[in-house]
């Protein structure tokens, strides 16, 4: 069984326009919350899983960094988060240094200390991914840590951390040139030279949580090459590589301080109508236990894509959407062409491109719709549906947009009144 988990930090903020809520950090003994939120997690819920924007995020509860760096809990049943940190008498201020040693001479707030992409809770212990690279296992509290395995690229742009298990998937892409520099001890770095080069270097990182191995499953380096984890389902990692054929050229022909040629006939009248003729994308199949890798779909034509329960939808050239198995085969045909996929436990959630503020459940058996909703995307956007919880991007007033939290009850209704909204983005 696949369960999926998602977000990014959150700070409660009020809303008034949609009558969407504030939640903040409860005072009242917040060590004795935080065991009893921490302790609802259940093996079953950390089989299989992936992170979405930088935060772990399951159909109960949510692990994010707030705007201040620490690490809060956010309970769904309750609608409140909370400080994670086990101390009851902690007033989770960071810890104090001397301003010429930098030694610490005050303990600081735990939740200052777990510091990372995507901190994983599981059963008898935390993983998290540091920006140095360093993975790090502690116990539940956070405390007791130790680096179990270090990533060779850690310094780049744009990353995703995805976890099955006892396996972390890290993917990236960078536009910077790197070189490789081997230090004084023997260890290798990579220094960024500030330069932008005229291909994209991506690739996925796995480690092994168990002993710690490191390996590149997958590298490559072309024009505008990307690399998105799509879905993690019955001992597989399925992944897109995204790239093009031509370097990478904005809307008004700008390219971006690289000395590459424009391509003969494009020109800013006929941009969007031309680019995507050179944009491809294959789909990956990665068996996590045999470490095999294989293509499933090859040279498609870059458009939506989104992954469910075995199958993943295709938005194809000829205005319709294509569902494919894990196989490759292609075996339903939609009549619209999709223009968003939202991630879900229970089925294809998609948007038509025609219609991108209304959301269809579609049954990829039959191709019916068995659910629609209209939300409008100025006021919610959704990103992952898990079991009761929804989460994605909630309008703030006079904010801007923040990540949010709703019921998938109140979802399928249109109805925002109930929804909780998180950090301004």
């Amino acid at each position: 069984m696949r369960k999926i988990l998602l977000f990014t930090g959150f700070t409660f903020l009020t809303l008034l326009t949609v009558s969407c809520k504030k939640k903040t950090s409860t005072p009242k003994a917040e060590g004795e919350s935080v065991q009893q939120v921490a302790d609802g997690v259940s093996k079953g819920k950390t089989e299989a899983f992936y992170s979405y924007k930088r935060s772990y995020v399951t159909e109960d509860y949510a692990l994010y960094h707030d705007n201040h760096g620490r690490l809060q809990i956010f309970d769904t049943e309750s609608k409140t988060d909370i400080v994670y940190c086990f101390n009851a008498g902690c007033e989770h201020q960071q810890a104090k240094r001397d301003p010429v040693t930098n030694e610490v001479i005050q303990k600081g707030c735990i939740a200052y200390e777990i510091s990372s992409d995507c901190v994983m809770l599981r059963e008898n212990d935390m993983v998290f991914f540091q920006d140095n690279g360093q993975v790090i296992r502690a116990d539940r509290q956070g405390e007791n840590r130790r680096m179990i395995a270090i990533i060779p690229l850690y310094k780049l742009g744009f990353r995703e951390v995805f976890y099955s298990a006892d396996t972390l998937f890290i993917s990236y892409y960078t536009d910077n040139r790197f070189e490789e520099i081997k230090g004084e001890n023997g260890q290798t770095q990579w220094i960024n030279t500030g330069e932008l080069s005229d291909t994209r270097e991506c690739g996925i990182y796995c480690v092994n949580l168990s002993d710690g191995t490191v390996k590149e499953l997958f590298q490559a380096d072309a024009y505008n090459a990307m690399i998105s984890c799509a879905d993690i389902w019955d001992g597989h990692l399925y992944f897109k590589y995204f790239y093009s054929d031509i370097p990478a050229i904005g809307p008004n022909l700008e390219t971006y301080g690289r000395d590459v040629e424009i391509p003969e006939g494009l020109t800013v009248e006929n941009y969007w109508e031309e680019m995507p003729k050179h944009f491809w994308m294959d789909v990956y199949d990665y068996h996590i236990a045999t470490g095999e890798l294989k293509p499933i779909l090859r040279n498609c034509r870059e458009g939506t894509l989104e992954f469910c329960r075995g199958f993943f939808a295709v938005a194809e050239t000829d205005g319709t959407t294509g569902l494919y198995r894990y196989s490759g085969e292609r075996f339903r045909e939609l009549p619209f062409r999709i223009g968003k996929g939202i991630r879900s436990d229970s089925g294809l959630v998609c948007c038509d491109e025609k219609a991108m503020d209304e959301y269809l459940l579609i049954d990829e058996n039959t191709g019916e719709i068995i659910k629609r909703t209209k939300i409008s995307s100025s006021k919610f956007l959704a990103g992952v549906i898990i079991g009761k919880s929804v989460y994605g991007s909630l309008a703030i007033p006079g904010e801007g947009m923040g990540l949010g939290y709703i019921s998938t009850e109140d979802f399928w209704n249109g109805d925002l009144t109930n929804a909780v909204a998180f950090q301004v983005q």
